[in-house]
């Protein structure tokens, strides 16, 4: 009997762990088979090259010297990447708030973040969201995160996976009940999820932008710098590509599919953008998780709870 509970629990678990991350925008554990495998040279060399035309281009970070004004532009130009790629963006508030952080972080009057705390904090919001989720928003994020199909995918590529929205709702009220329940596994396992992700970002910025990026393992990441690496693991959006690129790539899309621009227009599961709810190149429910992610981390940045 105890081996019998034993299994229905690690099975309970997974469910939980799946619904956690497929419905707050992060990635699915799934068999060690199905995992990509390592890029290679020249597939690196790609991806820095498309890291530095989109987040590295479209993005003004500023540096240690920068005045108020210029660490103002800085977070105008991440709201405007995000809000673009993914329609999620930030109040005046938040701006406020993050211009002040980052500013901080850059004076010397606070410390950067590393990626463990990065790692905690989004592990953190992840928990406590997935627990207080409604009927109405799992299904509302289903939904979002379904493609023309209805299929989810776990991640943009694929690879890992896909479920229907039926399959979701079901398994993210099981995830619910696990988050409510405090388990811890579940917290380990999340964390372990995240770390993963929050790593290869980490790694991929830093080879693309050393300058930016280049001491993010050693060193930390100052509060915006955190916020791109958080909207990306919850979007899955690699922050890759000019938006000439990416317009270039949807235009292809609807060609591929045979789909006019008319029939783009009335389809309302299709939000115009790339990313994020109903987005087009990887569709997700990254706003209930980015929220919840970007307060914890501005209350840490501000000496408040994590």
């Amino acid at each position: 009997m105890s081996l019998i509970k034993g299994l229905q629990r690690r099975y309970s678990l997974a469910i939980a762990l799946l619904a956690a991350f497929v419905l707050v925008g992060g990635a699915a554990v799934w068999h060690a088979s199905k995992l990509p495998a390592e890029a290679s040279s020249e597939d690196k060399q790609e991806m820095q090259k498309r890291l530095r035309k989109g987040v590295g281009s479209e993005v003004r970070f500023a540096s240690a010297a920068a005045n108020p004004q210029q660490i103002d532009e800085a977070v105008k130009s991440t709201d405007e990447f995000i809000y673009w790629r993914s329609g999620l963006g930030m109040s005046d508030e938040t701006k406020k708030r993050l211009a002040k952080a980052e500013s901080d972080v850059l004076k010397g009057k606070a410390k950067r973040i590393t990626l463990d705390e990065l790692t905690d904090t989004l592990t953190t919001a992840a928990v406590d969201r997935l627990a207080t989720l409604t009927d109405d928003e799992i299904e509302l994020a289903a939904n979002a995160s379904a493609d023309a199909q209805g299929e989810i995918r776990s991640r943009a590529d694929g690879k890992w996976g896909v479920l229907t929205k039926k399959e979701l709702i079901q398994q993210a009220k099981s995830g619910r009940e696990w988050s409510q329940r405090g388990d811890a596994s579940l917290r380990a396992g999340l964390r372990t999820m995240i770390e993963e992700q929050v790593s290869d970002r980490a790694v991929k910025l830093g080879a693309a932008l050393p300058e930016q990026f280049g001491q993010a393992s050693a060193q930390g990441v100052t509060p915006t710098q955190a916020l791109l690496i958080a909207y990306s693991v919850a979007a899955d959006d690699p922050l890759a590509d000019s938006r000439g690129d990416i317009e270039q790539q949807l235009v292809q899309k609807r060609m591929e599919a045979r789909q006019t621009r008319e029939q783009k227009q009335a389809l309302k599961h299709i939000s115009g953008r790339p990313y994020g709810p109903r987005g087009l190149v990887h569709p997700s429910a990254a706003h209930i998780f980015l929220k919840s992610g970007v307060e914890k981390l501005l209350s840490r940045s501000e000496g408040g709870k994590k």
